[in-house]
């Protein structure tokens, strides 16, 4: 699929706000609504827009910590995590990642009661290291 500047200005759009109205996109970059809507059509039929995410307030409901949890998980419990990972309700996103360690997860938990026992439920699978997020200078 080739792009154009249009479509990178798209996509940067729809990035910042995936509700916005195809109308201001067209405005803002100089095209017709009609035309920014069947350039992102092209973008999604080619697999290029994946979807579209919902950003939420996890503090409002009650999850108040964000937490990187490395996992060193030996081969022989490998398959088991990785059938039993989508399990656990906390997990965000779990990536396979390079290094001593070769499980990344993010979690979102209550509180730190909630986070030892997810860790002690991990521990089953190899030895963790956890990283609490303190602020998300992103969200800024």
């Amino acid at each position: 699929m080739t792009l154009d500047e249009f479509d990178y200005k798209i996509i940067q759009q729809l990035q910042e706000n995936a509700r916005i109205a195809y109308a201001t996109i067209g405005k803002d970059i100089g095209l017709t609504a009609p035309a920014v809507a069947k350039r992102v059509q092209k973008m999604e039929n080619g697999g290029l827009i994946k979807g579209y995410q919902l950003k939420v307030d996890y503090a409002k409901l009650g999850k108040t910590i964000k937490a990187f949890v490395t996992i060193k998980i030996g081969f022989a419990k490998l398959q088991q995590f990785k059938k039993e990972v989508h399990q656990f309700e906390v997990i965000q996103a779990c990536y396979r990642v390079t290094g001593e360690d070769c499980m990344m997860l993010e979690v979102l938990l209550k509180d730190n009661a909630h986070l030892v026992t997810f860790l002690d439920n991990m521990a089953e699978y190899g030895i963790t290291k956890t990283s609490i997020v303190l602020d998300d200078l992103m969200e800024s």
